[in-house]
């Protein structure tokens, strides 16, 4: 298997957020990939890159509460089946597919990284209410944050931590019990601070406006208000909306 960066992103984003399905007389499959309300133009990328890959193009459709694009081309979910991904459940047991892990290449690893970023990771900006820092650092969220999480070991521990090794970017992983709305048991892999976050922007990049809105924000205020939806930072960087007003003092 010939893996380009568009095909590892496109594993990555699978990765995070895709499943494949039986139908219900045992025959053939459904590929889906979901995302959030505000997602649907990175979903539109997505489609992209089905095209690119396959010369298919999946349609954008709201189904459930998400978007979603859908897709029963056997060819297809062959495809993904002989990269590693069985139908049927995969959230703890699923990896990097092998044809990536094994080129251990830079561009391919940045592609699978951003892929899964866009898809399941998380931009945070957080502030420091603890010890002797200014008022400044105590009232504005101005710390970066990027959570790669998931409830599989190997993903996390073995396969992410690989990449992040091999292209450099400093992070630690952890493991993290249940709370009283989680089931499992999960793992994180966390880049912190401002140097690794603009070493991300650069080197990885990502496809989704919600964390590129989220990065914008923060490079232009120097802080990023939590809990922000898509609008609001779109309104902030146009010079709508005074993120002041967002921040609780």
């Amino acid at each position: 298997m010939e893996v380009t960066p568009e095909l590892a992103e496109l594993f990555g984003i699978y990765v995070g957020d895709g499943t494949m399905s039986t139908n219900n007389i045992g025959r053939g499959a459904l590929l889906s990939i979901a995302a959030g309300v505000n997602e649907k133009e990175w979903l539109e990328h997505v489609a992209n890159l089905f095209e690119q890959i396959f010369r298919y193009r999946p349609k954008v459709r709201w189904n459930s509460n998400v978007y979603k694009i859908q897709t029963g081309v056997s060819k297809i979910c062959e495809f993904f089946k002989r990269a590693g991904f069985p139908a049927g459940k995969k959230a703890s047991t699923v990896r990097a597919p092998k044809a990536v892990m094994e080129t251990r290449n830079h561009v391919i690893y940045k592609a699978f990284l951003r892929g899964y970023f866009d898809a399941d990771g998380c931009l945070c900006f957080e502030r420091n209410l603890h010890g002797r820092y200014v008022e400044y650092k105590k009232t504005y969220h101005y710390y970066p944050r990027i959570l790669l999480t998931s409830i599989s070991r190997d993903l996390i521990v073995t396969d992410i931590k690989q990449m992040l090794k091999l292209i450099g970017l400093q992070h630690n992983t952890r493991e993290r019990m249940p709370g009283k709305k989680e089931k499992h048991k999960s793992y994180v892999a966390t880049i912190t601070g401002a140097a690794q976050l603009e070493l991300w922007m650069k080197e990885i990049r990502s496809s989704n406006p919600v964390h590129i809105t989220k990065y914008q924000v923060w490079k232009k205020f120097g802080f990023c208000p939590t809990k922000t939806t898509l609008e609001q930072r779109l309104a902030m960087l146009s010079d709508e909306l005074n993120p002041e007003i967002l921040v609780k003092k």
